[in-house]
């Protein structure tokens, strides 16, 4: 009798724990259609947060971040841009294409430049090699940030060369 009454238990006991498998199946089911959905939804070409430089504060607005980033890039690139005893090729009408990389760490660098202009495209390198140098001395950055977590991002810079070697550069605010 005692043997019967186990044996019952277990069956029973088989029988929940079959069952609770499958009330767990459909909510891990759920967690996978959510996070579909939200990879659809989010725009993973903008980010949240546009990285802090010195002089810029946390809180600011998003425009208002985007501006204070977008000027602090200019102020490194003027910095050797001014500097620069390197006359080159240039002339009004060419523009630099920058493109400045801002890693999920806070380091910033100039990934790449390209130019239209022919007979500036020899000199390149050295001008990369210029922009690094001034932007290995920055202090680490607070990075950019989408839903909560450090990203790295890219901002591509064109620097129009006007009259007399003064140079304009504005923030494409498109991001790659």
């Amino acid at each position: 009798m005692y043997l019967r009454s186990m044996q019952k238990c277990a069956l029973l006991f088989l029988v929940f724990l079959l069952a609770s498998c499958q009330w767990f199946a459909p909510k891990e089911a759920l967690k996978q259609d959510i996070l579909s959905q939200d990879r659809q939804t989010v725009d993973w070409k903008q980010v949240d947060r546009y990285p802090v430089f010195d002089g810029c504060a946390e809180d600011m607005s998003h425009a208002d971040l985007l501006a204070c980033l977008t000027e602090s890039l200019s102020d490194q690139l003027s910095v050797v841009l001014q500097s620069s005893t390197t006359q080159g090729p240039l002339s009004s009408a060419d523009t630099l294409w920058g493109i400045v990389r801002v890693t999920a760490q806070g380091h910033v660098f100039m990934d790449s430049l390209s130019t239209s202009s022919v007979a500036f495209k020899d000199s390149l390198p050295l001008w990369q090699s210029r922009f690094n140098q001034v932007f290995e001395k920055m202090p680490v950055v607070a990075p950019a940030l989408k839903r909560g977590v450090p990203v790295g991002s890219l901002y591509r810079l064109p620097m129009v060369w006007s009259s007399g070697n003064q140079v304009k550069d504005t923030l494409n605010t498109a991001i790659k």
